[in-house]
């Protein structure tokens, strides 16, 4: 039942407009990112010392960097390295969040108040800071900046996770459970998780927008992806120095990220708008906190089982 209602749900939310296209938004960027790396690798990596440093061209859409490589190439084949690794750093997010959102639940009531005084403390801080602090910690490199920007967006995941357990762990459903003499850990499994779930998975589509604008930039700035690897902010850091004499070549990445966060972003919008559930990854871009976000609805489960 649960699930032909979810399924219902999704198909509710591709019918709609904003969802059709931020769909199709979406789906293209994967697939741009699963392709393009197969199909244009060696086009991105000819070296071509006739024509260095040249401007848009036919043969050249974007023109070519210091060593005469095909900018436009390299804009493409770089998606798949941009995304996957904006993707990781939502995984340690949300994984990391969820462990800490949890941890009441699971560690009694002095721990719990210990990690969500923790967790308040880091809510407080922006996300920048905290993603520039971890990046010195983890060191320059594409490893220490998907550690960087995933720890510092699970402070938002662990505040709405606490917030969401919370809410249904004072459901009667969950009270019986704990009647009937089950555990902490299977009454997470069994009735918390799967009713906070639909939430995370669309504050996490959302969450993963924000990450690869945080990626891109720290990769700007020469802490995230090094040389010979590069990605969308990269290879912005790279044609910044001739952005007046070819600006094509330091504006096609700019529009690659914003697109691409775009398509994250309006997709997790209209999955929350068709869902009911209010978006609030993170609370310092959108002006919110995670208390706006109303408990997950409870569905009937056997507790005692």
């Amino acid at each position: 039942m649960r699930t032909k209602a979810t399924r219902a749900r999704w198909l509710a939310v591709l019918r709609t407009p904003v969802g059709a296209g931020a769909g199709i938004l979406l789906l293209g960027v994967l697939l741009l990112a699963l392709l393009a790396p197969i199909l244009w690798s060696d086009q991105a990596s000819a070296i071509d010392t006739e024509h260095l440093l040249e401007g848009s061209s036919a043969s050249h859409w974007l023109g070519t960097d210091n060593l005469g490589r095909d900018i436009f190439y390299r804009v493409l084949v770089a998606s798949r390295t941009s995304i996957l690794l904006a993707l990781m750093a939502t995984a340690i997010a949300v994984l990391t969040g969820l462990a800490l959102g949890t941890a009441p639940l699971l560690l009694g009531r002095r721990a719990g108040r210990l990690v969500t005084a923790v967790v308040n403390v880091a809510v407080a801080f922006p996300g920048l800071l905290l993603a520039l602090f971890f990046a010195v910690v983890f060191g320059v490199g594409a490893k220490g900046a998907v550690l960087a920007i995933g720890f510092a967006g699970a402070p938002s995941f662990a505040r709405l996770t606490q917030t969401l357990a919370a809410g249904v762990a004072e459901r009667d459903f969950v009270a019986a459970a704990r009647i009937a003499g089950v555990g902490r850990f299977r009454i997470l499994l069994r009735h918390v998780l799967p009713n906070v779930a639909e939430p995370l998975v669309v504050n996490a589509t959302i969450g993963a927008g924000g990450a690869l604008l945080a990626f891109s930039g720290l990769s700007f700035l020469g802490l995230g992806v090094q040389p010979p690897a590069y990605d969308w902010g990269r290879l912005m850091g790279e044609s910044l120095n001739g952005i007046y004499v070819h600006p094509a070549a330091a504006l096609a990445p700019g529009v690659a990220v914003v697109i691409a966060g775009l398509a994250f972003n309006l997709f997790g919008e209209a999955v929350a708008k068709g869902f009911g559930v209010t978006a609030v990854i993170g609370p310092r871009y959108r002006g919110r906190t995670a208390e706006t976000v109303p408990a997950a609805p409870e569905t009937p489960r056997k507790s005692w089982s």
